[in-house]
């Protein structure tokens, strides 16, 4: 299983376009953001006595929505490139059974996709840390585990849930724009659940990761409960399309 996954890294990282589009947009929009309030504050150093500590740290909301887009179309594509580009008989002439295949790669692209999001997220917090910010708290270790954890949660299930709809729907661009419409605008919707009933609210997707990595009132079994159901639900219908599908 081992040669299997590590093949499978190559293969996703072979995707070069993708990857380092991943990787570049979000630096991008770091340096970006930095830049501006450099020039800010170099020219209205009153109006913007700071450059980094908390208030540059904060911008760490606007990497996490586009990590979780590039997570989630890596995902979809993952999922659905085995059928679409043919490979999939040739990797069954092997003897690797279709579980295996399946189970084995959901680890390689839960790395692959936290991985791309990781240097935007050092970068942001090296900024943070080493430009002026005086008069202002600097950012802490706890701010940076948590909001870490908050990255790696989000890109991670996200991609993971995005991979299982790629694997059902066996169409890369329609798994992509499923994903992409479940991930960022399907589930939130599920928010409105909780105005009819409320007591189902720290089960969905959007509760429980506020839950594990803000805190709160709510159980945090449940919340740890929840974000292993959600993307295990998606996973679970792209493993039983992925047993019956022709290879």
């Amino acid at each position: 299983m081992i040669a299997v996954a590590q093949a499978d890294l190559r293969r996703m990282l072979a995707r070069r376009g993708l990857i380092l589009t991943s990787v570049v947009v979000p630096i991008a929009i770091v340096l970006i953001l930095t830049g501006v309030r450099i020039f800010l504050h170099s020219h209205n150093p009153g109006a913007h006595p700071t450059v980094g500590g908390e208030t540059l740290f904060a911008f760490i909301s606007i990497i996490g929505i586009v990590s979780v887009v590039f997570g989630t179309v890596i995902g979809a594509m993952f999922g659905a490139e085995d059928v679409t580009s043919g490979t999939l008989r040739y990797i069954l002439l092997t003897g690797f059974s279709r579980l295996r295949l399946y189970v084995t790669r959901i680890p390689v692209l839960a790395i692959v996709a936290v991985g791309v999001a990781l240097p935007a997220f050092v970068l942001l917090l090296i900024g943070a840390l080493a430009l002026p910010h005086a008069g202002e708290p600097g950012v802490t270790a706890s701010d940076g585990g948590r909001l870490l954890l908050s990255l790696v949660l989000n890109v991670g299930i996200y991609a993971l849930i995005a991979y299982g709809i790629g694997v059902a729907i066996r169409s890369t661009g329609g798994a992509i724009a499923v994903a992409l419409g479940l991930n960022l605008i399907g589930i939130s919707l599920f928010n409105l659940i909780t105005l009819a009933v409320p007591g189902v609210k720290p089960w969905l997707l959007d509760n429980a990761l506020t839950r594990v990595t803000d805190g709160g009132d709510t159980s945090i079994v449940i919340a740890i409960v929840a974000l292993i159901v959600w993307p295990a639900v998606f996973l679970a219908v792209g493993l039983v399309r992925a047993l019956r599908t022709e290879a």
